[in-house]
């Protein structure tokens, strides 16, 4: 995904959000980005991975063989999709 795709989500959220010139509502524009970003297809995700989630992944990883780029695919997903469950 491109940063421009990321760039302009946001900007489009934070537009959409807040029609106000004075008084901005900045936990609704905040929420505004975080509901757009998630309908785009990201998520936001702390930078490393809690004990509780990297507990979890290894207890949900995939059985069998998987080529390398299959299974850090499907790592990736187990990780992202679960990272908000395991702050």
């Amino acid at each position: 995904m491109s940063t421009n795709l990321l760039r302009d989500t946001i900007a489009l959220a934070i537009k959409d959000a807040d029609k106000s010139f004075f008084n901005e509502d900045y936990v609704k524009q905040a929420t505004a980005v975080i509901i757009a970003l998630r309908k785009a297809g990201f998520e936001i995700v702390p930078t490393k991975a809690s004990d509780g989630l990297v507990d979890f992944a290894c207890d949900n990883l995939p059985f069998g063989r998987l080529k390398q780029q299959d299974f850090i695919k499907e790592l990736y997903v187990l990780l992202v999709e679960n990272s908000r469950k395991f702050p």
